[in-house]
C-alpha cells in the first residue's frame, strides 16, 4: 500500500487537470460555492497522488482515477450531489484499491467523507463475499454444461444434478441481494449520499458491461451483465425513483431493458427509430406554438417535448395489448398509434402562479382528458416532486402529456433528494417535501429495529419494505393534507400501519371524503377495513380503544410491514394469555 508523509501540513497546489476533471469543475461550478469547490479539488489532488499512475489491468481494464473520475461525472451532472459526495467519490477507488489508508482521507478531507467512505467498503465486501461464491457457482454449472457430452451427462446422471444446483444457484443469489439491500437501507437512513454513490457506481458499471468493446470473458461478462442488469431493475432503479432521480431511474431502466430483454429492446428501438422523424416533426410544431402562446400571455417560459425512453414506451405497449407473453403475439397484437402518452412535453415558468395560468390556458387551447389531471404542486410527492400533470387532446387529437413547474420545481424533480442536502434543508426550517423524505428515513431505521426485534431474516426484511420502496404507488391524503404513498390494492389498515403503529392497531374503520358542489364541500363515507384506497383519496381513520388486530386482518392488509405489525401484536397477545 503506498505511504504518504502526513508529518506536515499538505500543500494543495492546482495542477494543470485532465479534461474529465475539467469537466467535472465545470459541472460543480454550476451549483457550489467556492470553498465547497475548494474540498473537491484537494480530494482530486489526494487521488492523483495515490493512483494517477495506476493503469488498467485484464481484471479491471479502467484505471481508479479515470473510474472515479466517471462516477463523480455521474453524481454530479445527474445528481447534483454536494462537495462531501463528490470528494467521497473521487477518492472511493483509491481506498477500495488499497492505495490509500481511511486515515489518511480523514486527515486530509475530514470525517464525514472518511464515513461515506467506510459505509461503501462495507457494501463492497459484503457484495463481493456473496458474488464472489454466487458466480463461481453459476460457472460451474455452465461450465459442467459445455464440457460434457450428452451421452456422458446421461450415463453419469449430471442432468438432474446440473438442474438441480440452478434452484441452489438462484437462491444464493437472492440471499446475497437481500443482505445487501439491508445494508444499503441502513446507510441511506444514516447517510443518503452512501447510497447516492452506490447508484452511481452501479450506473456506470452496468455503462461498461454493456458495452460491446469492454474487454471481459466472454463466460464472465455474460454471467456479470444478467446480475447485474436483474438488481439494477429490481432494486436500483425503483430506489433512484423512489429518491426522486427520474433521469437515473430512466437510464437504469433502460440498460436493464436491453440487457434482460433484448429481442424486446430491439423491437422497441427499430420501431422509435422509424417513427423518430414524424414525431420530432409533431413535437416541434406543438413547441412553437406553446411558446407563441406563452408570449401572448407574457409569461416567460422554457419549453420542450420528448418522446418517452424505450422500456417506458415498451410499458405502455404492453399495458395496451394486455396479457400476452409471447414476444411473437405482443409484436402481432401491438399498435404502436393508439398508444397514448408516448409524446410529453414540459414548460418550466418562473413562479408557481404562473404555473396555474398556464394550465388554464392549455385547457381553454386543447380540451384535457377527464380525471388526467394530477396536482402535485399542491399535493407533493413523499420524494418531494412538484409539478402539474395534464393529459390533452392536441393536434390532430393526439393525446400528449404536459407537465407544468417551475425552474426550482424541474431542480427538484431531476436531481432528487440530493437537492435537500446540497441546499441544508433539514431539520426543523426544512420544507414540507423535505421532512417528508427525513420520514422515510427514519421510517427505514424504525423498521429496521422491529424487524431486527421480530429476529426476521434478510429475506424477509426486504420483503417487508419491498412494497413501500419499489412497488407502483398511490398518493392517499391526511384530513390535514399530508401526502401518504402507498401500494396499488392497499387497504385502511395499511394506511393506518403507514401513519403509526397504535393507529393500526386501535384502527375500527376510515371515512373517504370526496369533492361535491364543484369542489365546494366535501362529502364523506364510511369504508370497511378490506376497502382498496383509490389514488388521490382523502382518508381519515377512525380508532376506537377497543378495538385491536385479528387474525381476519392478515386476509386483506397488503403491504408486508402491517402484516408483520399485525402478526408481532396477535403474538404478544399470545404469549400474555400463555
Amino acid at each position: 500500500m503506498r505511504m504518504m508523509d502526513n508529518n506536515a501540513e499538505q500543500q494543495f497546489v492546482e495542477p494543470p487537470y485532465s479534461n474529465v476533471m475539467e469537466q467535472l469543475l465545470e459541472l460543480i461550478r454550476e451549483y457550489m460555492a467556492p470553498d465547497e469547490i475548494d474540498l473537491v479539488v484537494k480530494a482530486y489532488q489526494l487521488a492523483l497522488e495515490s493512483s494517477g499512475d495506476i493503469i488498467g489491468t485484464s481484471l479491471c481494464p479502467v484505471p481508479p482515477l479515470d473510474y472515479a473520475l466517471a462516477v463523480t461525472t455521474i453524481l454530479a451532472q445527474m445528481m447534483h450531489v454536494d462537495a462531501i459526495g463528490i470528494a467521497a467519490g473521487l477518492v472511493f477507488e483509491s481506498v477500495d484499491a488499497e492505495l490509500l489508508f481511511p486515515e489518511q482521507v480523514e486527515y486530509a478531507l475530514g470525517g464525514t467523507i472518511a464515513r461515506v467512505i467506510e459505509s461503501m467498503s462495507s457494501l463492497n465486501i459484503l457484495e463481493r463475499k456473496k458474488l464472489k461464491a454466487t458466480t463461481g457457482a453459476m460457472l460451474a454449472v455452465q461450465k459442467k454444461q459445455l464440457t460434457s457430452t450428452k451421452k456422458e451427462r446421461e450415463e453419469d446422471g449430471s442432468i438432474s444434478s446440473i438442474e438441480s444446483k440452478k434452484p441452489r444457484v438462484r437462491e444464493a443469489l437472492r440471499r446475497q441481494q437481500s443482505e445487501t439491500v439491508r445494508q444499503m437501507l441502513v446507510a441511506v437512513a444514516d447517510d443518503p449520499r452512501v447510497v447516492l454513490l452506490k447508484l452511481a457506481y452501479r450506473l456506470f458499471a452496468m455503462r461498461l458491461i454493456c458495452n460491446p468493446g469492454y474487454p471481459q470473458a466472454e463466460a464472465q461478462k455474460e454471467q456479470d451483465m444478467l446480475m447485474e442488469a436483474e438488481e439494477l431493475r429490481e432494486i436500483y432503479a425503483p430506489l433512484a425513483g423512489r429518491l426522486g432521480m427520474f433521469r437515473v431511474e430512466s437510464e437504469m431502466q433502460d440498460l436493464a431493458f436491453q440487457v434482460l430483454e433484448p429481442d424486446h429492446y430491439n423491437w422497441v428501438c427499430t420501431i422509435l427509430d422509424a417513427e423518430a422523424k414524424q414525431w420530432c416533426s409533431y413535437v416541434d410544431r406543438v413547441c412553437a406554438i406553446l411558446r407563441s402562446e406563452m408570449g401572448s400571455l407574457g409569461l416567460r417560459a422554457e419549453i420542450s417535448g420528448r418522446v418517452k425512453h424505450p422500456y417506458s414506451f415498451y410499458k405502455k405497449i404492453s399495458r395496451n395489448v394486455g396479457n400476452v407473453e409471447a414476444f411473437e403475439q405482443l409484436k402481432k397484437a401491438a399498435d404502436v398509434h393508439p398508444v397514448h402518452d408516448l409524446l410529453a412535453f414540459r414548460i418550466l415558468v418562473d413562479i408557481t402562479t404562473d404555473c396555474y395560468v398556464t394550465l388554464g390556458h392549455i385547457h381553454s387551447l386543447w380540451q384535457p382528458k377527464e380525471g388526467r389531471f394530477k396536482d402535485f404542486i399542491a399535493n407533493p410527492k413523499p420524494n418531494g416532486y412538484r409539478a402539474l400533470h395534464t393529459t390533452v387532446y392536441c393536434l390532430n387529437n393526439q393525446l400528449v402529456e404536459i407537465q407544468i413547474r417551475t425552474q426550482e420545481m424541474h431542480k427538484m424533480a431531476e436531481y432528487g433528494v440530493a437537492m435537500h442536502w446540497h441546499y441544508k434543508d433539514i431539520g426543523d426550517t426544512a420544507s414540507a417535501s423535505a421532512k417528508e423524505l427525513q420520514f422515510w428515513l427514519r421510517q427505514l431505521t424504525e423498521w429496521q429495529q422491529d424487524l431486527h426485534i421480530s429476529n426476521v431474516s434478510n429475506a424477509e426484511f426486504v420483503e417487508a419494505v419491498k412494497d413501500e420502496l419499489f412497488d407502483e404507488q398511490i398518493f392517499v391524503l391526511t384530513l390535514e393534507g399530508e401526502v401518504k404513498d402507498l401500494p396499488v390494492c392497499s387497504t385502511p389498515l395499511d394506511f393506518a400501519y403507514r401513519i403509526h403503529s397504535e393507529v393500526g392497531d386501535h384502527c375500527a374503520g376510515a371515512r373517504i371524503f370526496s369533492e361535491a358542489d364543484g369542489g365546494e364541500h366535501l362529502l364523506s363515507r364510511m369504508v370497511p377495513l378490506d376497502y382498496e384506497l383509490k389514488n388521490g383519496e382523502i382518508v381519515d381513520i377512525v380508532t376506537n380503544r377497543n378495538a385491536h388486530p385479528t387474525h381476519d386482518w392478515l386476509s386483506f392488509v397488503r403491504t408486508d410491514l402491517a402484516r408483520n405489525k399485525i402478526r408481532r401484536y396477535l403474538k404478544t397477545k399470545e404469549d400474555f394469555i400463555k
